[in-house]
């Protein structure tokens, strides 16, 4: 069970509350469902792909499948599978309701080593798909509606559609809709695409180019719908906010821009701009907090581990989290809480969270807190709060109550659906001109929508669950004659 959020509590973490042990490079919550930022996934330099439990600070999964650096992570809506990709140009969607931690594999009776070997199951029984490609492979993500249609961003500049229920992969290319070839078509197809990402309710694709370009393409046309230009430098990054009605962009000129989406026509508006003007910090890692109210940059010091945090309305800088003295790789903020997770170039993992002191008058009316112990005489009914006979009685009646420990509860709320785009009625009102545009950008939104609902994936869990296989172990021990 999760704590309960205090509405005046701080919004931001303040220290390093744990660290744990891995060789990552790269991480990400799980963004979706009612255990939503419950379970961190963590891409590693050796290749192996691990999953921990936040509250517990435990492993729970280890995936073995790459051969290098992990590079890229992606839940998919569900949260039952896991799209890792890695520099040895290969992406791996990973089967989580399958068991693959080899510490936590059922055990088998040992007939005979070859058969013991050969049942039991290791992590490549949880890998679903394995996409190959001709370049090494810097992100991909999942549609948000979908898991079987993927963007993948490579290494060579290259941005690949890839759809796994008919086998396509595009190329996305700077087309403009409608348009001939142009004069300078050659010198257009020479600027690389350095970032890709969906939009929250995966109509649109948001890529950034090497030219400083962030380019709106329509998935299913794969036409450039909107061209803005965003700085004169590379864009290295483009994360959205959980409303999806903000982007932030990181660039090589070592800024972070904030632009607004209209909802009617994805039109970009820039906002606003940070940046480190004393030190001119690199960003290695941008987000937004849960609630969108904070801009997040992991700063990319050599001998410093650092992350920065804004006020997203006013541009102030709230805070800066200084970590230990190594510098930082990656980092993520939990999409309900103020905790961060970030990677250090040890492939250590750092938690962040808000330090609470304990109020003991909050508990009782009565309680009083105390510079130094004092000597307290007990009264002979003090803790006499139930009957004896009555309490004894209760016990028993309990003791007769079956707990199921072994299937995944039932009566959790749905995940939620992607957040939607589609513009309210009085954004379409007015002149008649405003409605046709409006009423053809909902049509083409929707189209999107029927092109990637076809064909629907399994990720329909009501919610991501990890469970171990109590059945086999428990069977296991009763033939060994364990108690």
């Amino acid at each position: 069970m999760q704590q309960l959020l205090n509405p005046f509590a701080q919004k931001y973490p303040e220290a390093v509350d744990s660290t744990l042990s891995s060789q990552g490079v790269s991480i990400l919550f799980n963004p979706y469902g009612p255990f939503a930022g419950h379970y961190l996934a963590v891409g590693g330099n050796d290749g192996i792909v691990e999953i921990w439990d936040v509250e517990t600070r435990g492993m729970i999964r280890m995936l073995e499948g790459h051969v290098k650096a992990v590079g890229g992570l992606s839940w998919s809506r569900n949260n039952r599978y896991l799209l890792s990709c890695s520099l040895d140009a290969t992406a791996i969607i990973w089967d989580l309701s399958i068991l693959s931690h080899p510490y936590l594999q059922p055990k088998t009776p040992a007939t005979s080593s070859s058969s013991s070997s050969s049942s039991r199951p290791s992590s490549s029984s949880a890998r679903s798909h394995t996409i190959r490609f001709d370049a090494p492979v810097s992100t991909a993500v999942f549609h948000p509606r979908n898991s079987k249609i993927i963007l993948a961003t490579l290494t060579c500049g290259e941005v690949v559609l890839v759809d796994l229920r008919n086998g396509s992969r595009h190329t996305l290319e700077d087309v403009v809709e409608g348009e001939e070839a142009p004069d300078d078509i050659q010198s257009r197809k020479r600027v690389s695409m350095a970032c890709a990402v969906f939009s929250p309710c995966g109509s649109r694709i948001y890529t950034g180019t090497t030219n400083g370009m962030l380019l709106v393409i329509d998935p299913v046309s794969r036409f450039v719908l909107q061209r803005v230009r965003v700085a004169n430098s590379a864009l290295k990054q483009i994360r959205f906010d959980a409303s999806g009605y903000n982007i932030i962009t990181s660039a090589s000129d070592r800024a972070l821009r904030i632009l607004s989406v209209d909802p009617l026509t994805s039109t970009l508006t820039p906002l606003h701009r940070f940046q480190d003007l004393v030190n001119r910090t690199p960003w290695h890692a941008i987000g937004f907090s849960g609630d969108g109210e904070y801009v997040m940059g992991g700063a990319g010091h050599k001998m410093a581990h650092n992350v920065f945090i804004w006020d997203r309305e006013t541009t102030v800088l709230i805070k800066v989290l200084e970590g230990p003295k190594e510098p930082l790789i990656d980092c993520d903020w939990h999409p309900t809480r103020p905790v961060i997770a970030s990677v250090a170039t040890s492939g250590d993992v750092h938690i962040w969270q808000t330090s609470s002191p304990d109020n003991w008058a909050a508990f009782a009316p009565g309680f009083e807190e105390l510079e130094e112990n004092i000597e307290y005489d007990e009264r002979e009914d003090e803790f006499d709060i139930e009957d004896e006979t009555d309490l004894a009685r209760r016990k028993n009646l309990e003791e007769d109550l079956e707990i199921d420990v072994l299937n995944v509860p039932t009566d959790y709320p749905s995940a939620p659906e992607p957040i939607s785009v589609l513009p309210p009625a009085y954004l379409i009102s007015g002149s008649e001109e405003n409605k046709e545009e409006g009423e053809s950008c909902i049509r083409a939104i929707q189209a999107v929508r029927e092109w990637a609902d076809q064909g629907p994936d399994d990720d329909t869990w009501t919610g991501f669950w990890l469970s171990l296989d109590l059945d086999e172990e428990m069977g296991e021990d009763d033939e060994n004659g364990m108690d």
